[in-house]
């Protein structure tokens, strides 16, 4: 009779067949444990979970995500200081929050008859408190310091990157000399030979000292781009709110009822410039526009203008400063800049009534090198 060869196996056999039975239990058992280790430690950055399923090739949530692939605007059009834009044009109007933006500046004179005689400094800095509300304050001494604006205050979003609105307090000093800077304010009409002797000509520049005056400056920044290279600013400014007058020269003369030292001449005859009022105690208008270009992103060019009417009196008291700028910026923490300021381009006698050597508008200009950081 032949028995089962199994039943022929000896008890070492059987011993050593339970054995190797055990030891495919225990492999069978072990390795999904050490898959599912893996998982646990992995499952974050692969799969978004620790459930230890497989990814899902078609969600993107089970791949991690490469910085460099990343749009340049986040949810809600807020830039970080990784993807702050080259491009002047693509930078939102508020900073993003806890950026903050420094301005240094230097500039010179560069009217016709003082060129490189008087010079200034400006800082100017922006903070992002949060997305949409920026912290804004600046100080700058023009004219050799005998001009000065120190101002603080904020800019928020009315709607995101389009339209904002900006309040902010100032106290300025404006700067009044003469081309000669022998102390005697700027005049038109015929010199005076006995005040200003070996004189020819009309004085025409700004640099001593007015009064100090107390404003809040109100705005309404907009900026629309109509083409990704073109885009329309206006209305930086609005109105600026005057709590105190300022008088230039000797402050004599009819009290509070002085003509504006702006009043274009009539007759030949001008403002006593010795007594005139700078700026009166009322509300003045101070509309902006201008216009901005990126011909490329590191490029960009801005003409700039304002109508300043002091005392909202639309009939002679009026100046218009304007600005052209050039700026580079070589990445997105830092920019270059050079700036052109006129003073007042509004014609000193557009009748023809005046003195024939009336100063041309362009005739008092100022240039300012910037650098700007952002961090």
């Amino acid at each position: 009779m032949v028995k089962p060869v199994i039943g022929s196996l000896g008890g070492s056999q059987r011993v050593l067949s339970r054995l190797l039975l055990l030891a495919l239990g225990v492999v069978t058992v072990v390795t999904p444990r050490v898959a599912w280790a893996e998982d646990e430690e992995d499952g974050d950055a692969e799969d978004g979970g620790a459930d230890g399923g497989d990814a899902d090739p078609e969600d993107p949530g089970d791949e991690p995500e490469d910085p460099k692939e990343q749009p340049a605007i986040t949810s809600g059009g807020l830039f970080t200081m990784r993807t702050y834009p080259i491009n002047e044009l693509q930078r939102p109007l508020t900073l993003t929050q806890k950026i903050t933006q420094l301005r240094l500046g230097i500039g010179t004179d560069l009217s016709a008859k003082t060129a490189f005689e008087f010079f200034g400094v400006s800082l100017d800095a922006r903070y992002g408190y949060k997305d949409n509300f920026t912290i804004l304050g600046g100080f700058s001494g023009d004219y050799n310091f005998k001009g000065f604006n120190i101002s603080a205050g904020f800019e928020g979003s009315l709607a995101y990157d389009l339209f904002d609105i900006r309040l902010q307090a100032r106290i300025y000093r404006a700067a009044i000399v003469s081309d000669l800077d022998d102390g005697a304010p700027p005049f038109v009409g015929e010199p005076d030979e006995s005040a200003n002797e070996g004189t020819t000509g009309v004085p025409t520049n700004f640099a001593a000292g007015a009064g100090t005056q107390f404003s809040v400056d109100l705005g309404f920044p907009f900026r629309y781009a109509a083409t990704p290279q073109i885009a329309i600013i206006a209305l930086e400014t609005l109105m600026s709110i005057d709590f105190n007058s300022i008088k230039r020269g000797d402050g004599g003369g009819a009290g509070n009822n002085l003509e504006s030292c702006f009043a274009v001449p009539a007759n030949g005859k001008g403002v006593d410039p010795n007594n005139c009022t700078e700026d009166g105690a009322k509300p003045d208008l101070a509309p902006s526009l201008g216009i901005a270009s990126n011909p490329i992103p590191q490029l960009s060019l801005v003409l700039f203008a304002q109508l300043q009417i002091r005392d909202f009196d639309t009939t002679n008291q009026f100046t218009i400063p304007a600005t052209a700028r050039i700026q580079f910026s070589p990445n997105q923490k830092l920019d270059i800049g050079l700036e052109f300021k006129f003073l007042n381009l509004k014609p000193i006698d557009p009748d023809g009534e005046g003195p024939t050597e009336a100063p041309s508008p362009i005739d008092q200009r100022f240039m300012n090198l910037y650098v700007q950081a952002r961090y």
